[in-house]
């Protein structure tokens, strides 16, 4: 962050020291964990669901915390010199507006139901092909996360990707406001969170006020693909840019070629490869050409941004393990990403089978059952040779199979991780795809590490069950 004093974040934060607190003290980073600090830094210390961060401020001071800042109604627990502010999760806010002020990088915000991480990391790796910069780390899009993800700006920074998410109504405003972005991007509009927002007009609504907070002279960019993401160029106060496959779009993806480990696609005559599996990844890579076209780039430099471009974790990674590739896809789950799932294991054709094991999509509110059951009729349809299952939902999705004439021998459903684990063994051949999905909390990825063991304790590959 740019360098302020402990009198200027009291000015700025209405705070007020308790102890000897040296005001002129300079504060160049900002933590909410004590595990982190390091000199220099000002400790917020907040509430936690289990413990509040007072009883850690002794400890960051230690360890070189300049200050430790906390809430008025906290500040008889810590135990030390501090700053009292009315709200701490507000001043770190605060902090970071005006460090985001004090930059000359430019602040690129991206928001949507699903696609927000992949999109904002294709982002910064095209903007990077040329330009120092920074981007949102892991997937910190919320209150705090995006506060501290602004403070990540330096001297020096040219760009910062920040990712907005929201669970619940007027966030999107409340973090637009934080980070007073100058380029907006929508991915894409679909069921999420519905136990905060209800209904998908609610999200659409929720999602619109990024495009609605841009300066006159900003840009929106929107997924021309998505109707419910075009239909925000209504309320753009500024420049409205779309991308996908429309013919509409501004910026338009004119072929897609999914690969197992690589995609290509062709933009206005122009050939662009990304390292990443799933044709629905061409969206996130379109919006990621768009903006760079903005800024003015030429073909070479996003597509040598692009090329650099590697998927995180649990974000449809593929692996050869042992004799089968397995796609990793367990980061989270919806029913627009199971659905982009689906898609993605049905281009696998240099294979035996394809097999996909779904856990629940979870924060679908009183729509879940009905959701669920929807994507049993999508996988009835589907090229899948066998869909295995777990969770509070698995009935809905085999009632779903069932009523829409899925074969009684391509769907298992499994009360438990061992027994699913098991069985899975038993139905994998050699060159199967195996593509493993579920909502975060529940930990689909003990799936993908089962069958890291099963490689590793029978490399020559196994044989199914007679």
């Amino acid at each position: 962050m740019h360098p302020l004093s402990i009198r200027q974040i009291c000015e700025l934060t209405g705070g007020s020291t308790a102890g000897h607190v040296n005001l002129s003290a300079i504060i160049d980073g900002c933590v909410i964990d004590s595990r982190d600090v390091q000199r220099g830094d000002a400790f917020f210390a907040l509430e936690g669901t289990h413990c509040h961060g007072a009883e850690f401020a002794t400890a960051a001071l230690r360890d070189g915390a300049s200050v430790v800042i906390v809430d008025e109604t906290a500040a008889s627990r810590c135990h030390c010199d501090h700053v009292a502010v009315p709200d701490a999760e507000i001043a770190l806010a605060q902090i970071a507006n005006r460090n985001r002020q004090l930059s000359d990088a430019l602040i690129v915000a991206v928001t949507g139901s699903v696609g927000k991480t992949t999109t904002r990391e294709m982002i910064a790796a095209v903007l990077g092909s040329v330009h120092p910069g920074i981007q949102s780390p892991r997937n910190f899009n919320n209150q705090l996360g995006v506060p501290l993800s602004l403070l990540e700006l330096q001297e020096g920074d040219e760009f910062g990707v920040i990712e907005i998410g929201a669970s619940s109504r007027g966030e999107t405003t409340a973090l637009a406001s934080v980070a007073e972005p100058e380029f907006a991007v929508v991915t894409r509009i679909a069921p999420a969170h519905l136990k905060g927002f209800q209904s998908v007009q609610a999200v659409q609504h929720e999602k619109s006020q990024l495009v609605r907070a841009l300066p006159d002279d900003g840009v929106a960019f929107l997924n021309a693909d998505d109707p419910l993401v075009a239909a925000m160029a209504s309320v753009a106060p500024c420049r409205v840019i779309t991308f996908g496959t429309s013919e509409t779009a501004t910026v338009r993806v004119s072929e897609i070629d999914p690969g197992r480990q690589r995609l290509r696609l062709v933009v206005d005559g122009c050939e662009y490869t990304v390292p990443a599996c799933g044709r629905h990844n061409a969206t996130s890579a379109a919006a990621a050409i768009a903006v760079g076209r903005e800024v003015g780039l030429d073909p070479a430099d996003i597509d040598a941004g692009l090329q650099k471009f590697r998927s995180q974790p649990g974000r449809c990674c593929v692996a050869e393990i042992g004799p089968w590739a397995v796609i990793d896809d367990t980061y989270n789950s919806s029913p627009a990403s199971v659905t982009a799932a689906i898609r993605t294991v049905e281009e696998f054709r240099d294979c035996r089978h394809r097999i996909l094991v779904l856990g629940d999509m979870l924060d679908l509110g009183e729509q879940a059952a009905d959701l669920h059951y929807s994507i049993g009729a999508s996988l009835a349809a589907s090229q899948v040779h066998h869909i295995a299952l777990i969770g509070e939902f698995a009935d809905d999705v085999v009632e779903g199979f069932l009523a829409s004439a899925g074969g009684v021998n391509r769907i298992s459903r499994f009360s438990d991780m061992t027994t699913l684990t098991t069985m899975l063994g038993c139905l994998l051949s050699d060159n199967d795809v195996v593509l493993v999905k579920g909502s975060r909390s529940t930990a689909m990825e003990r799936v993908v590490e089962h069958l890291r063991g099963l490689a590793t304790d029978q490399p020559n590959g196994l044989r199914r069950a007679a």
